[in-house]
């Protein structure tokens, strides 16, 4: 009985520490119905003991980004905390050549699956809701996510 327990928990282990696969395209909109185009295709990396991460590439309006996870400086105690509240790590979304310092964006609430997703330009500030192809769906999409913001 003991061997069966130890070999299941193995096994969830395993499983729940396999990276998954998201893949979403959409059209994302500010507020003032200014639109790009995303593609998202990123890997979520599971843990016991610290938020998910994410890391891959996304493709905005024709231009390709790395999307990668800063290094953290948070203590072990401070990321077991943020797990057992859901907390996922948010990451940055730069681009590929590295050659345009501001050309980046920062994501600011997405939920585990990218379904939703709230990010700022930082060259111009611009403020994207997505999925949204107008201001009107843009400021759904905002109210929907505003629980979750901090």
């Amino acid at each position: 009985m003991l061997i069966i327990f130890f070999v299941s928990f193995i096994a969830l282990f395993i499983f729940y520490k396999l990276p998954y696969n998201i893949e979403q395209d959409y059209t994302a909109s500010t507020l003032d119905g200014e639109t790009i185009k995303i593609q998202v295709e990123l890997k979520g990396y599971r843990n016991f003991f610290t938020p998910t991460r994410f890391k891959g590439i996304m493709v905005i309006d024709h231009e390709v980004y790395d999307v990668f996870e800063p290094d953290r400086a948070d203590r072990l105690m401070t990321k077991l905390k943020q797990k057992m509240n859901g907390d996922i790590y948010f990451p940055i979304v730069a681009n590929k050549n590295r050659t345009k310092s501001d050309d980046f964006y920062i994501i600011l609430w997405t939920d585990p699956k990218f379904k939703k997703l709230y990010l700022i330009h930082a060259k111009n500030d611009s403020r994207y809701f997505a999925p949204a192809t107008n201001a009107s769906s843009a400021n759904q999409v905002s109210g929907e996510i505003q629980q979750y913001l901090k």
